[in-house]
């Protein structure tokens, strides 16, 4: 494939999360977290390995997406996604070298700050504490699930062809 058909690939599987998140699936009350934190996740994901193609812009956008179709507090994604995504870029610019699994310990580790910053936020919003106990079953799904959804986005990372391809947005990558 040619760069400039892999350059939205990143927005489109973190859009295909999205949809995936907000599904009615008919599980338990964690399900819908869980599916939210691993497209924040994603989030992360891409912003570590390709930071041109998740600009902030598209971050925040995607973020609303989930935030609407969830029908939450808005913001609450939004705010979650550019966490993640400057997580992942702080990450990237530290200039350490991380292997597979030290780059996924790290997004647990982001999986976690953004959970609780979603626990929090909601319950600020909601002038209650949220239930914790769905929380934590939704973070640790999420934080179990991250190694694989990592490993399936490391195997669309290496359909570049190049590594300096131009994006849809900037040049270089």
């Amino acid at each position: 494939m040619t760069p400039m058909l892999l350059a939205p690939l990143p927005v489109m599987v973190v859009l295909l999360l999205v949809v995936i998140a907000t599904v009615p699936w008919g599980g338990p009350d964690w399900l819908e977290m869980a599916l939210a934190l691993l497209t924040v996740g994603a989030v992360y994901y891409w912003n570590l390995k390709r930071p041109r193609l998740m600009p902030a812009v598209l971050v925040f956008a995607l973020g609303m997406i989930l935030d609407v179709l969830t029908q939450g507090p808005l913001g609450v994604w939004t705010a979650a996604a550019l966490v993640a995504g400057l997580s992942g870029r702080l990450v990237r610019r530290s200039q350490v070298r991380f292997g597979r699994w030290q780059g996924a310990a790290l997004g647990i580790v982001t999986l976690a700050l953004v959970a609780t910053l979603v626990a929090a936020v909601t319950s600020l919003y909601g002038r209650q504490l949220v239930a914790l106990e769905p929380v934590v079953d939704a973070l640790l799904a999420a934080c179990l699930a991250y190694p694989v959804l990592s490993s399936l986005l490391s195997l669309l990372d290496g359909l570049w062809p190049v590594v300096d391809g131009r994006s849809l947005f900037m040049r270089g990558d």
